[in-house]
């Protein structure tokens, strides 16, 4: 098994030109990685992170979603096929399990599987203009989450799960 690595995308260097979903459509027919647009006019790609505790495996009741010898979570479409509940979906706090257009079945970014088998990285990483996407070992996403980088996840991720608002303290309308 080699080195264990995963994407990161540096959401600060990020100008929403939407290549990568773009490039993962020609390379995989449906994206794996998708771009958001919030009401505030954010534009940022959702995409796997590869957990090293995935929700979305633990959910699945089929087992289709698994790490391969490279480490990257992965889903077997085979054993997909049929499901309903479309838990992983549910689960995955990156919003990044991705019903098809037809809605048969779900995807997930498997970091460009069939590239990686010939030594290329992920698509999306060698097509990035301007240089937000990385692949690299978990360990080396600290040197790059610089605090702009970390302000700007945190604009993302609060789209997709926004903060519970304070409930009042007594009823006096202020907040504790």
């Amino acid at each position: 098994m080699t080195a264990r690595k995963t994407l990161y995308i540096d959401y600060s260097k990020c100008i929403g030109c939407e290549t990568c979903e773009y490039v993962c459509r020609f390379v995989h027919d449906v994206p794996r990685i998708h771009m958001i647009r919030a009401v505030s006019g954010l534009m940022a790609p959702l995409y796997c992170r590869h957990c090293a505790e995935p929700n979305c495996a633990k959910v699945c009741k089929r087992g289709a979603i698994r790490r391969d010898m490279d480490g990257a979570m992965v889903l077997q479409p085979m054993l997909c096929r049929g499901c309903e509940s479309r838990q992983c979906m549910l689960a995955c706090p990156y919003m990044a399990v991705f019903e098809t257009d037809k809605g048969v079945m779900v995807v997930k970014c498997d970091l460009c599987a069939a590239r990686r088998q010939i030594g290329q990285e992920p698509a999306c990483v060698q097509m990035c203009p301007c240089g937000a996407i990385h692949y690299v070992a978990p360990e080396d996403i600290s040197p790059l989450a610089s605090e702009e980088a970390q302000d700007a996840e945190q604009r993302v991720l609060a789209c997709l799960r926004p903060p519970k608002k304070a409930e009042n303290a007594g009823g006096t309308g202020q907040t504790p």
